[in-house]
């Protein structure tokens, strides 16, 4: 078995995400600590966070199971070589922009522009958003909810926002193929059907 550190996990992962993802500056920042190592992927605007963990996430090197505070070993193979990944796992964060929180503020103003009216709300500025301030105001139902007040609406549009429909495959990713957990647990398990 070929054992990568982190850092080498990291240069997959920052060459995967150029190959998915061409014109879109990525920060890859590994980290190793006592019991564990970690890579933090951080971008502004472009591809949603489930679009680049799609990506990245295939090189995380254990999983977690709650249930008994386990963590446990993700099997996988390269070009016919089984492989171990340095990182526990990859974690992904996307930075707005003004620009694009202005847009995700447009776009709900337009789909609940009834209410919008019919509650008397002006369509909040960026800064009101940034600030926090949303969280109070009730856009759908009367009263304080999580789910649907305004700052949780305009963070779930900006969290499906993307500037693509499709992701390129990467060969860098698509070369790593997922053979299963340490077997210890259920959780990440990979069910395979007798042909």
């Amino acid at each position: 078995m070929k054992y990568l550190s982190c850092a080498e996990t990291a240069v997959m992962v920052r060459k995967a995400l150029k190959e998915s993802f061409p014109g879109i500056k990525f920060s890859v920042r590994s980290s190793t600590y006592s019991m564990g190592a970690s890579i933090n992927v951080r971008w502004t605007d472009g591809p949603n966070r489930a679009q680049v963990e799609a990506v990245a996430q295939v090189f995380n090197g254990s999983y977690f199971d709650g249930m008994q505070d386990y963590k446990g070993s993700l099997n996988n193979m390269i070009d016919g070589e089984a492989v171990s990944f340095g990182a526990d796992s990859v974690w992904c964060e996307r930075e707005n922009s003004d620009a694009a929180v202005q847009r995700a503020i447009d776009q709900v103003a337009r789909i609940y522009a009834a209410n919008f009216e019919a509650r008397g709300i002006a369509k909040p500025s960026v800064e009101a958003y940034r600030r926090g301030e949303l969280y109070q105001v009730a856009l759908i139902t009367d009263g304080w909810d999580s789910y649907w007040n305004l700052q949780a609406i305009i963070a779930r549009a900006l969290s499906k926002s993307s500037d693509r429909l499709a992701v390129a495959k990467s060969k860098t990713a698509g070369k790593v193929i997922f053979l299963g957990n340490d077997g210890y647990s259920q959780v990440g398990a990979l069910q395979v059907e007798a042909a």
